[in-house]
């Protein structure tokens, strides 16, 4: 663990302008720095940098932060191997605290796995370039298209065909049979001591994490031997459900093109990328998981997925709609064509004919609801029938009212059906299970809405720290309706002094929920050429609202007591009405002077 004063010292002395420029081209605007994001497509530079605050801000996708939060995205790091690196530079040594023998065992024992696995991936390397045993898997590359150039920038190696190839030389290199085991590397013998290599007489496809270490392995067998395929087990380094292959080399591609490309193999992944197409990554012999989801949601939020056209590709669509359903990804499923893989169709039609396939590959809902219903409207009506239903079940579980109609339309017009009748038959179908699948809207589902503009206008007064001692005591929290507002200002306002406040804001940038519009504000220039005037507008107009809304519901509440009996509760309801409307009629009454308009801000 890092003491919290090191990570202060580091952000005190690194410059987030030289930091960020580093990385792109930014130009100077005013008071800040601006330049075209590096976390998504734009031609009109939003990403905004300010040297006032240390802070980041991209007014085009909401990305921002600190510089820690920056190098973090950049790099793919972790905030630990960030902050490092980083006091490194700026010449601050960072020394963790102590920790338990426990986690200190566990830290020690993935240093010497990752050196382990590193010189393993080394000597499977050598032994695909120079033994003679490896002319076979030599031979098969070959067949498959892989150039000398692939084979050295994906480290493809090869695993000896002997029992015990791999331990003995790791053996040698200094490492012990029981870490080698650890790594997946080998496997203890049944009937007698010791040890035998996992890997043998396969092509070797080091995997490594977004840092490029090698945390595991696959092996694809070179004869009939089964399995054809096998990926290292659950290590301390390895968990096939988090990584995604190629995804470190896929990383700044995804980034510059807006989108990943999805497959299923290391050879359709490593294919695309000798084609070209460098945003591919694969999955691991295993269906994608919510842990896949975010790891590929750090760097873009639009996904093409290619799937076989046949009942397994469907069923894995199907699979995949469930969990990408209210995500917030766009997703597109690609098909190549009966007979065909991503690997062979790229080399024999070429990088323009996978492009427009790309291109023109219908969106995951599209293709889940034409795939289903034409496997349906192969079958009997029962099967029909059920097709719709699972279809429909699937639509249940969109958290968005509009897409949901969307939807229903869509599958309205594939099926030929009236668009009320199918309506009516997916409010009747069971919604059990609705709830739980159905993710809790989080900051990123509210980034791109705009503020109440009264609210705008306070909150920018707020975060640029123009607000005398007088103006801070009459902002609440509970004055607000923007959930982002209210968090921001219960952040801000729970602090006593300046100093304490400045430290609440800049805690507020790094917020989940209300970090976005904080950065945002932050970077506006000011537009009002009398702030007292600015803000007591937009606190008469806030609190009217927050009145109007109070009013209408004591007003419902009385209604209700009255007609009820209760009496006592009816008259303590009637003397609050009667505050409020004094309340309104003495806010009515100001008439603070006219002051510039604020834009809208989207952050």
């Amino acid at each position: 663990m890092i003491p919290e004063d090191v990570i202060n010292r580091i952000r005190e002395r690194a410059d987030i302008v030289d930091i960020v420029g580093a990385h792109l081209s930014l130009t100077k605007a005013g008071q800040n720095f601006k330049g075209l994001c590096p976390f998504h497509q734009e031609k009109t530079p939003s990403f905004t940098v300010s040297p006032s605050r240390q802070t980041f801000h991209c007014f085009g996708c909401g990305e921002g932060g600190n510089v820690f939060s920056f190098l973090m995205k950049i790099d793919g790091s972790t905030f630990p191997a960030v902050v490092r690196a980083l006091g490194e530079k700026v010449g601050v040594p960072v020394e963790d605290r102590p920790v338990s023998p426990a986690v200190r065992q566990r830290m020690e024992l993935r240093e010497r796995l990752l050196a382990l696995t590193k010189v393993a991936a080394e000597r499977f390397h050598l032994n695909l370039l120079a033994d003679a045993e490896a002319e076979p898997a030599r031979n098969y590359l070959a067949s498959r298209g892989m150039t000398p150039d692939t084979i050295e920038r994906f480290d493809i190696g090869y695993s000896q065909s002997g029992w015990d190839g791999t331990l003995t030389a790791l053996t040698k290199a200094g490492f012990s049979a029981e870490d080698i085991a650890a790594a997946g590397l080998a496997i203890p013998r049944e009937q007698a001591a010791g040890f035998y290599d996992r890997f043998r007489g396969r092509v070797m496809f080091p995997i490594r994490d977004l840092q490029k270490q090698v945390i595991g392995f696959g092996g694809r067998m070179l004869d009939d031997g089964t399995p054809k395929y096998l990926n290292s087990p659950e290590t301390p380094l390895f968990s096939k459900g988090r990584i995604l292959y190629a995804l470190d080399a896929a990383r700044d591609a995804i980034t510059r093109l807006g989108y990943v490309i999805v497959v299923e193999g290391y050879f359709d992944a490593i294919a695309l990328h000798q084609a070209g197409c460098a945003n591919a990554v694969a999955t691991l012999g295993t269906a994608l998981t919510p842990e896949h989801l975010e790891l590929i949601r750090r760097f873009t939020q639009r996904v093409v997925l290619l799937f076989d056209p046949d009942a397994a590709g469907v069923r894995a669509a199907l699979r995949t709609m469930d969990l990408f359903l209210g995500s917030g990804f766009s997703v597109q499923v690609g098909s190549v064509p009966a007979g065909d893989d991503p690997d062979t169709f790229i080399r024999s039609q070429g990088p323009d004919a996978f492009a427009a396939l790309i291109k023109s590959a219908p969106s995951l809902l599209e293709f889940t609801v034409q795939a289903s219903l034409t496997a349906g409207r192969a079958g009997t009506v029962e099967e029909r029938v059920r097709c719709v239903e699972d279809v429909l079940t699937l639509l249940q579980k969109l958290s968005n009212p509009v897409e949901q109609s969307a939807a229903i339309r869509h599958v309205a017009d594939q099926l030929g059906m009236d668009e009320k009748a199918l309506l009516a038959r997916y409010k009747a179908l069971p919604r059990k299970s609705v709830k739980a699948s159905t993710p809790q809207p989080s900051a990123g589902v509210f980034e791109n809405q705009p503020l109440p503009k009264d609210e705008e206008v306070l909150l920018q007064l707020l975060v640029h720290e123009v607000l005398t001692p007088e103006m801070w005591t009459e902002v609440r929290a509970e004055d607000f309706t923007d959930t982002r507002a209210k968090r921001l200002v219960s952040l801000v306002c729970a602090a006593d002094a300046p100093h304490t406040r400045q430290q609440a804001l800049a805690q507020a940038g790094e917020d989940e929920l209300c970090g976005s519009i904080t950065r945002a504000l932050s970077m506006t220039e000011l537009p009002y050429d009398n702030i007292n005037a600015a803000f007591q507008q937009s606190l008469k107009a806030l609190k009217l609202r927050r009145i109007a809304v109070e009013l209408q519901e004591i007003k419902a509440a009385e209604a209700l007591a009255t007609k009820a009996g209760r009496d006592e509760e009816a008259r303590t309801l009637l003397v609050r009405l009667n505050v409020l409307q004094q309340e309104r009629q003495k806010l009515s009454k100001i008439n603070p002077s006219s002051y510039n308009e604020a834009g809208r801000i989207h952050a």
